[in-house]
């Protein structure tokens, strides 16, 4: 399966999981979760997001290349 075949499976997951709480992780120390509202091919807006120390935030943009993994929670 080629780089299309990827991303069309990485759109057809994210779309399913819309409006519903995720946790991604950035590098090897850093994630975050919060009710994914929207993505393109580059980044995903999460809303509502907490860090892993507890910190909150309204919303957060991530950068997919940046982003290691993401979970539906």
């Amino acid at each position: 399966m080629g780089d299309d075949g990827k991303q069309y499976l990485l759109d057809r997951t994210l779309e399913k999981w819309k409006n519903r709480r995720v946790a991604i992780g950035i590098g090897s120390e850093t994630s975050f979760s919060g009710t994914l509202v929207d993505f393109d091919e580059e980044v995903i807006l999460l809303k509502d997001v907490t860090d892993y120390t507890g910190n909150r935030a309204r919303e957060l943009i991530a950068k997919i290349d940046d982003i290691n993994w993401i979970t539906l929670l």
